[in-house]
């Protein structure tokens, strides 16, 4: 259980350890030019078909099209091979940033163990460019190299290798190469932006420094298990507990998140 220190995560008394068996028993590139680079759309998911028609609008269009907007859009750019999946907020939590700055000097493990503490997840992954495909009604967050096509049904099947949790308050994840959380310059203008009632430009600020932002699934938070298949360099998300009904107004909004 994550103690509580400051705005870290506290313990929610609905965990199952970091490394448990968890889940729903599924059987060198340039990050300002690569992050944005297009592809092509997400798609597939496991279709569970809990989208709800709502509230008279947006009945007609396609119910994925907006995700698929961010998974054209956004790209990952890895050159450590180590990736950070952690609540928005948390880049600007001055907390964690002191943290951070302590134990600049020390073994990247002392880092992990802070991003840990603060709800977040580090994964070790070959460095290259990462595309996210997120699909707001299979509730999955996929993220594979942007060099290969995935049957995304099937990867988040065969994802059963339990890699932590992430703790997502503020309704956006963020996604960044390890390394930028060694970058106090950036984590200053990132504060500063944020307190300043600019979050939209924090998280351009990451995009333009490689990394990327999506949404999660639920209004009031996720607890988002983090998967992977044996050998294998794609990374899955889903709710680990609770499974969310669909809410419309956030994909909406991911357009332009």
């Amino acid at each position: 259980m994550r103690g509580r220190d400051g705005d870290s995560r506290g313990g929610r008394g609905r965990g199952r350890g970091r490394n448990g068996g968890g889940g729903r028993g599924r059987g060198g590139n340039n990050r300002r030019d690569n992050n944005r680079r297009g592809g092509g759309g997400g798609g597939g998911g496991r279709g569970r078909g809990n989208w709800r028609g709502g509230r008279g609008r947006g009945k007609d269009r396609d119910p994925r099209a907006a995700a698929q907007s961010g998974n054209k859009r956004e790209r990952i750019a890895i050159e450590s091979g180590f990736l950070v999946l952690i609540d928005q907020f948390m880049l600007a939590n001055p907390q964690f940033c002191e943290k951070l700055m302590n134990v600049v000097d020390e073994a990247p493990e002392a880092k992990d163990e802070i991003i840990s503490q603060y709800g977040g997840t580090v994964v070790q992954l070959e460095p290259g460019t990462y595309r996210i495909e997120r699909d707001p009604y299979a509730f999955t967050i996929v993220i594979h190299n942007d060099s290969e096509e995935v049957e995304l049904s099937s990867v988040t099947e065969e994802a059963k290798d339990n890699l932590g949790r992430v703790f997502v308050d503020t309704r956006c994840l963020a996604m960044i190469d390890r390394e930028l959380l060694d970058d106090h310059g950036l984590l200053e203008k990132y504060n500063s932006l944020w307190f300043g009632g600019q979050e939209k430009a924090c998280r351009d600020l990451l995009r333009d420094n490689g990394g990327a932002v999506r949404y999660g699934f639920r209004r009031y938070g996720d607890e988002l298990g983090v998967y992977t298949s044996p050998d294998s360099d794609i990374i899955c998300l889903w709710p680990d507990v609770a499974e969310p009904s669909y809410e419309e107004d956030g994909d909406q909004e991911e357009a332009v998140a």
